[in-house]
């Protein structure tokens, strides 16, 4: 039986990038860590940078793609992402593939991608399903509201990547100014706990089980946090909750 293994290398709005083993496949979502510490993270566990198959954008902002020239010397991938990304990785060495949304595509033998549209103040921003097999993965983070659009494609995952941002109380009495504030909680901004954990338990009835959340601020939240707010909606139920802060080392396997 194939197994999936997560590896967040950050997550947060310092810098976003996690690695995907599915299949045979090794995978990097966003390029917003430095090669320095993937490569040596994924050197604890006995892998290697060069051996990423394809790497995937979810869109433009700074903390997705700060590292984006530095990783591409050092793989021979594609980088796949929509139009909107492509002037942001415009220096990169690695070929960039435009990919559309709700168009699964097979960019490795047997594995099928889905890229679909997220709710965020940048021009276009993505999340992904990932299928191999019997083994599906979702991602879905720097998302302001959840819709049953994305609920649809996230259905019947083995493991969602989810963002549970903040702690909305943390966030109003907090160190960021209104206009930011605000900016965080519209529907294009950030989701809260609670609207990490209300999208927990529609998941869960439609049969996944692991769930790692992601996108943790710094400021405004805690995994402690993130993870209690979700445990306490989930109360009773045979599910799996984790929280991959901003610096972390943990492989994670589903």
């Amino acid at each position: 039986m194939n197994e999936i293994k997560i590896l967040p290398f950050g997550s947060g709005s310092t810098g976003n990038s996690v690695y995907i083993e599915i299949g045979p496949y090794h995978l990097l979502v966003d390029m917003g860590i430095g090669f320095r510490k993937i490569r040596d993270t994924l050197f604890l566990y006995d892998r290697d940078i060069s051996s990423i198959e394809a790497i995937f954008i979810t869109h433009g902002h700074y903390d997705h793609i700060k590292s984006a020239k530095a990783i591409a010397n050092h793989v021979s991938c594609d980088v796949y992402c929509d139009s909107s990304a492509l002037y942001p990785i415009r220096d990169i060495s690695a070929r960039r593939v435009v990919i559309e949304p709700y168009e699964m595509f097979e960019p490795l033998e047997g594995l099928y991608v889905t890229m679909f549209s997220l709710p965020h103040d940048y021009v276009r921003t993505n999340g992904y399903i990932f299928e191999y097999e019997d083994k599906k993965v979702g991602y879905v983070t720097d998302c302001g509201k959840m819709n049953d659009t994305i609920l649809s494609y996230l259905y019947g995952s083995d493991v969602v990547i989810l963002e549970s941002n903040h702690d909305v109380e943390m966030l109003k009495n907090g160190p960021y100014p209104k206009q930011l504030q605000d900016r965080i909680l519209s529907k294009f901004g950030h989701l809260s706990n609670k609207e990490a954990a209300e999208t927990i338990e529609k998941l869960y009835d439609k049969g996944t089980r692991n769930f790692l959340l992601a996108h943790l601020s710094l400021q405004n939240n805690t995994p402690e946090i993130a993870i209690k707010t979700a445990q306490e909606k989930m109360k009773g139920k045979d599910v799996n909750i984790f929280a991959c802060p901003d610096i972390g080392q943990t492989m994670y396997r589903f």
